[in-house]
C-alpha cells in the first residue's frame, strides 16, 4: 500500500486534513480581528498626528492635545475631529491589508508545517504497521516466522510488535509441539500396530495349527492354546494401556483429589500386583512411614506404583523390592527399589519413551507403556519421576512430591 492508499484508506489522514482546513479558517479570522484593531489604531494615531501638524506642531514630534484642539478648530467646519471613525479614512483597507496578509501567511505556514510533520510520521506509523501485517502474514503461512520490532522504544507500534512476536513465537512452538505430537503418534501407531501383529500372527498360527492337524499329541494342543492365550493376554494388557496413555496424553482424565495415607496407597498397590510377584518369586519389603498424608487421586496414584513395580518384575530379573515412604519438611517422597540387574546409564533417558524399545531387542531395557503412563500421573500431581540405577546393583525409582 503506497502513500495515496494510506492516505485514502485510513481516517486519521483525512482528519488532519480538516483539522488544517479548520486552521487556516480560524487563522484567517483571527488575522482579520487583529488586524481591524491594529489598523484601527494606527489610522487613529494618523488623524491625530495630521491634526497636530496641522494645528502647528512638527510632523516628527509626538502630536500633543494643545495642538490636536487647534487641528480640530481648523477642521470643525469639515466635521473632522481626533473621534473621527478610522474606517472613513481611504488608507483604513490597505493598512489592514498589510497587517492581515503576513499575519495570516505565518500562521498558515505553520499550520502546513504542522500538517505535513504530522502526516508524515503517520504515514511512517502506517508504514511500521503494513510491514508488521506482512510479517504477520507470513508468519501465518509458513513455519518459524520471524517478527521484527518497529517503532520507538514504549511506543504504540513497538508494543504491538512485541506482541506480535509474542504471539508469533507461541505459535511456533505449537507447531512444534504438533509436529512433535504428529511424528509421536505416528511412531505410536506403528509401534503398537507391530506389537499387535505380532501377538495375531501367534494366534493366527497357533489356531490353523489347531484346526488343520488332527494328529497333534494333547500336550502339545495345551501348550498351542497356552500360547494363544498368553498373547491374548498380552494384547489385552497393551490396548487397554494405550487407552490409558491417550487418555492422560490428551488430559481426558478426571482426577479425584482427596486426602489419603500414601502407605495404604502403597499396600494398596503391592497387594493388586502381587500375584505377579509370587510367581515370578519376588519378595517386597515395605518400610512404610504411618501419616504420611498427600492430596491425591488415590486410584491413579496406586496405577503410577502398580506399574513400577510390575515393571521391575517385568525387566529387571530381581529377586526383592522395596517399596518405602520418605518425608522431609519439603519433599514428600515414594522410593521403588529392585536388586536387579540396573539399567546402562545412556539407557536411562529412554525409560519414559513410549515402546523406545522393540519386542525382539533384547539387548536394551524395555519400559513398555507402564513407566510412562506412571510419569503422566505423577506430574498430573504436581510431582516427578527421577531414577538411579548401577549396573549388577538394581534401580531405583523415586516419586518426589513438593509439599505445599
Amino acid at each position: 500500500m503506497d502513500r495515496t492508499d494510506r492516505f485514502i484508506n485510513n481516517r486519521a489522514p483525512k482528519k488532519l486534513l480538516l483539522i488544517l482546513l479548520i486552521l487556516l479558517a480560524l487563522s484567517a479570522v483571527f488575522s482579520f480581528f487583529i488586524s481591524g484593531i491594529c489598523a484601527d489604531k494606527i489610522v487613529s494615531a494618523q488623524i491625530r498626528s495630521e491634526l497636530a501638524v496641522a494645528g502647528g506642531g512638527k510632523f516628527t514630534d509626538l502630536p500633543q492635545d494643545k495642538y490636536i484642539s487647534e487641528g480640530e478648530e481648523k477642521f470643525s467646519s469639515y466635521s473632522i475631529d481626533r473621534k473621527l471613525p478610522p474606517r472613513l479614512m481611504k488608507n483604513y483597507s490597505s493598512v489592514r491589508k498589510i497587517i492581515f496578509l503576513p499575519m495570516f501567511g505565518v500562521m498558515a505556514v505553520l499550520a502546513v508545517i504542522w500538517f505535513a510533520l504530522s502526516l508524515n510520521e503517520i504515514m511512517s506509523i502506517y508504514s511500521d504497521l503494513e510491514k508488521l501485517r506482512d510479517e504477520c502474514i507470513a508468519a501465518a503461512d509458513k513455519e518459524n516466522g520471524v517478527i521484527n520490532l518497529y517503532g520507538e522504544d514504549l511506543g504504540c507500534v513497538h508494543r504491538i510488535s512485541d506482541a506480535a512476536e509474542r504471539l508469533v513465537n507461541r505459535l511456533n512452538s505449537l507447531n512444534a509441539k504438533l509436529k512433535s505430537e504428529q511424528q509421536f503418534q505416528q511412531t505410536f501407531l506403528t509401534d503398537l500396530s507391530h506389537q499387535i501383529k505380532t501377538s495375531l500372527a501367534v494366534v493366527r498360527l497357533n489356531t490353523d495349527m489347531l484346526s488343520e492337524l488332527d494328529d497333534l499329541s494333547s500336550e502339545r494342543r495345551d501348550m498351542l492354546s497356552e500360547e494363544i492365550q498368553l498373547n491374548l493376554d498380552s494384547m489385552e494388557q497393551l490396548v487397554i494401556e494405550a487407552i490409558k496413555l491417550a487418555k492422560l496424553n490428551a488430559n481426558a482424565v478426571e482426577y479425584h483429589m482427596s486426602v489419603c495415607d500414601l502407605a495404604d496407597v502403597c499396600e494398596l498397590a503391592v497387594k493388586r500386583i502381587t500375584p505377579l510377584l509370587r510367581n515370578n518369586c519376588i519378595s517386597v519389603d515395605m518400610k512404610l512411614k504411618s501419616d504420611t498424608v498427600m492430596n491425591c487421586d488415590k486410584g491413579w496414584l496406586c496405577e503410577a506404583i502398580e506399574n513400577i513395580i510390575k515393571n521391575s518384575a517385568d525387566h529387571a530379573e530381581c529377586s526383592a523390592i522395596t517399596v518405602e515412604l520418605l518425608e522431609d519438611p519439603i519433599l514428600t517422597t515414594i522410593a521403588i527399589s529392585d536388586n536387579g540387574k540396573g539399567i546402562p546409564q545412556e539407557n536411562i533417558p529412554k525409560l519414559f519413551d513410549r515402546f523406545s524399545v522393540k519386542s525382539n531387542d533384547k539387548s536394551m531395557y524395555s519400559s513398555g507403556l507402564g513407566v510412562s503412563i506412571s510419569q503422566k500421573i505423577v506430574r498430573a500431581h504436581g510431582g516427578e519421576i527421577l531414577v538411579y540405577s548401577e549396573l549388577g546393583k538394581g534401580t531405583r525409582f523415586e516419586f518426589v512430591f513438593v509439599k505445599t
